[in-house]
């Protein structure tokens, strides 16, 4: 069984470190929700991290064996999300039903789900499961490429499973690759200057969908390719902390429905559903949560003078709170998206067609189908008309 590593500083509650030397899985009490670096002779990457309140902390590392076994489980899965969803998800419920799910991480999902995420919205695992062989999507076409070229679904199969476990329903968009359920966070040419998932360079702190009316409770994002030599960062914020941080002044203007946020990117550039404008907002609360903030930084604009300071305000909040985290192969996080928001944040380039090959596979997710019934395409259940 590999050796890890790990350095356990002893988190929010102490002071000082001490270096442990302990077979992979076998997770001690203090690491279970603690800061610290990893490494693994069987990974030659080296996760970074920082001690101190501003790194999020893991929850769960799989071990090789548990991570070795999920995989296998996984690759037994033929049916593809792209073209034979149901079929697809059936298989997912088959391998759920027969044991090929550690039991100490259904364990801590279960444990997991009836957690506040207003007090800890983020879910962060290591050492996941993913495809061996991912194919390589060009810059121009990465959507059809995935579609035609990737033949294992190792990682939809863990998403969807973790999905399942959590209780969450992920759903599509038909303005986003025309439904699919997995999304792709992977440059493409055509989109390279925007704030989106398609994006090559940095993408502003936002929550998903602020503006949409479907917006998802749960983004979840699984790290598949991304080089060590590229400081490509996925930076958090949880929405308690912010507004802690905001004067009272201010969290009264952003209750005013005086704020406009245009419709995303990928809605917009798709031909399938055209949503016209955007309605005006309010930036705090009146949606899913009386904290739910929905903002887009660069995008989100105030109407009055008042509205624009309170977005200067929540700019300048962001980016004293943020929270660095990078995401590498087999690194998942999931977010609740009404409890905080995040960004990508593009720091240091050392290798420039690794950054047009970086990939997140992600989902979004929502606690309930039938809430939002009335908005998606007729006779489907998971795909958003718009």
């Amino acid at each position: 069984m590999t050796n890890m590593y790990i350095r356990c500083f002893s988190g929010f509650r102490g002071t000082g470190c001490r270096q442990l030397r302990m077979a992979s899985g076998s997770m001690p009490t203090c690491l279970r929700r603690s800061s610290f670096s990893t490494f693994s002779p069987s990974n030659s990457s080296v996760v970074e991290s920082r001690t101190g309140p501003a790194q999020i902390p893991v929850d769960f590392i799989f071990s090789d064996k548990e991570r070795d076994h999920l995989k296998s489980s996984l690759l037994k899965v033929t049916d593809s999300p792209y073209s034979a969803y149901p079929r697809f998800e059936e298989q997912i419920d088959h391998l759920l039903a027969t044991g090929a799910v550690a039991d100490r991480f259904q364990k801590l999902c279960e444990t997991k789900r009836g957690i506040d995420s207003y007090h800890d919205p983020y879910f962060l695992i290591k050492n996941c499961p993913i495809d061996d062989n991912l194919p390589h999507l060009s810059f121009q076409t990465p959507v059809a490429d995935k579609r035609t070229l990737k033949k294992t679904f190792v990682s939809e199969g863990f998403l969807l499973l973790y999905a399942k476990l959590m209780r969450q329903e992920p759903i599509g968009y038909l303005n986003f690759n025309d439904g699919d359920i997995f999304h792709d966070v992977h440059p493409m040419q055509r989109m390279a200057k925007t704030q989106s998932q398609k994006g090559l360079d940095t993408v502003r702190f936002h929550k998903d969908l602020p503006n949409h009316f479907v917006r998802p409770d749960w983004v979840n994002l699984l790290g598949l390719r991304a080089d060590p030599a590229n400081r490509i960062l996925t930076c958090f914020v949880n929405n308690k902390d912010l507004l802690a941080s905001l004067p009272a002044e201010t969290k009264t203007v952003l209750r005013q429905e005086a704020f406009h946020t245009p419709y995303d990117e990928m809605t917009v550039s798709s031909g399938n559903k055209k949503l016209g404008d955007a309605p005006s907002h309010r930036v705090l609360g009146g949606g899913a949560t009386e904290y739910e903030i929905r903002f887009f930084e660069g995008r989100t604009v105030g109407l009055t003078d008042r509205a624009r300071r309170a977005v200067d305000d929540v700019v300048a909040a962001l980016h004293r709170l943020k929270r660095p985290l990078l995401i590498l192969r087999g690194d998942f996080i999931g977010l609740a998206n009404n409890e905080c928001l995040h960004n990508k944040e593009v720091v240091r380039i050392g290798n420039a067609d690794a950054q047009r090959s970086r990939w997140l596979m992600k989902t979004v997710n929502v606690r309930s189908l039938g809430d939002h019934g009335r908005h998606m395409v007729e006779g489907q259940v998971r795909t958003v008309n718009g």
